[in-house]
């Protein structure tokens, strides 16, 4: 029997950027996993690339926040279109969200460097929540009946993404629409707000700044407007060595503190070139709560493919 399930799961949503409201989750190293919330990155890459995000946020705590993302995008119509797909599964506590979504891109050249994109994106996302794994039903508590209230519900998101190799700047909202579950979950279903749709408002802006032929500096800054939680700011500070290595840190305004290493290899043949890269973060608090909400590990995995005729040229960590 999880006897202190119940009592795990409150205090998980009072995990920042988390409430009993869905919103969707977020990443430490959100820069190469802009197409979770921005439908306009389609295509920004130049290349076909994939991206696995692994995030396990309050690792001591039973039952805490945990997401995996896979997304894979691409340009099309000579650079004129992205397309992109993306899939996400986040479960806190007893609550679970499985969502995918298609986005389209349209991009626009404003000169030989600098390129803007407006893009839209419609998701379908399948909510749950299992009342079995909570104290309330294990001691035999009628009013959750070992019952699982799971239903989908569509979503629209559009955003703007400007960008060249040494700037950026995004705005977007993936979930335009909000609504609740009032009509579709039973009058007797208990935390009917757990399945409450939320708008999400996300802004970006990053720099990359080349100090030598082999070492960079990419400061980069992420805020996010959700329902019903405080507004989020991320402001970060990366260290490029031989467009190869990627060590950095940041801190988020709920005071929790990251530091990040990423490393990049590419491969060449005669007909093509991939990138593939893989990253790690660890994120701690600076608050009392530290030996309770602390560490946060996120793990990722990207591979990049190439083809030799493509025009435009990204920075890797960009």
């Amino acid at each position: 029997m999880k006897r202190k399930t119940l009592l795990y799961f409150l205090m998980i949503m009072s995990l920042p950027g988390y409430v009993f409201t869905q919103n969707l989750p977020l990443y430490e190293q959100y820069h190469f996993n802009q197409l979770v919330f921005n439908p306009a990155y389609a295509g920004s890459k130049g290349a076909f690339e994939t991206n696995f995000f692994v995030h396990r946020q309050a690792v001591n705590i039973t039952g805490a926040p945990s997401t995996e993302s896979f997304s894979a995008h691409l340009p099309v119509a000579n650079d004129k279109v992205g397309l992109g797909i993306k899939f996400y599964h986040d479960k806190v506590g007893v609550t679970n969200s499985s969502s995918v979504g298609l986005d389209y891109a349209y991009r626009a050249h404003l000169n030989t460097k600098l390129v803007v994109a407006v893009g839209l994106e419609a998701s379908f996302t399948n909510y749950s929540i299992n009342y079995q794994e909570l104290d309330a039903f294990n001691d035999g508590d009628p009013a959750f009946d070992g019952k699982v209230d799971s239903y989908i519900k569509p979503n629209f998101g559009a955003g703007v993404y400007l960008h060249s190799d040494h700037f950026y700047f995004g705005f977007s909202s993936p979930t335009l629409l909000t609504s609740n579950d009032e009509s579709a979950t039973a009058s007797d279903s208990a935390y009917d707000d757990a399945f409450d749709q939320t708008s999400n408002i996300f802004g970006t802006i990053g720099a990359l700044i080349e100090l030598t032929e082999n070492f960079s500096v990419k400061p980069d800054a992420l805020f996010k407007k959700g329902e019903n939680i405080p507004s989020q700011l991320d402001i970060n500070l990366n260290f490029i060595f031989y467009n190869s290595l990627m060590l950095g840190t940041g801190y988020r305004t709920n005071n929790s503190f990251n530091i990040v290493a990423q490393y990049m290899f590419s491969s060449d043949n005669i007909l093509q070139k991939h990138d593939a890269g893989l990253g790690y973060s660890y994120t701690t608090l600076s608050t009392e709560d530290v030996a309770f909400l602390s560490p946060t590990h996120e793990v990722f995995l990207v591979y990049r493919f190439h083809k030799n005729n493509t025009n435009i040229k990204n920075p890797r960590f960009f």
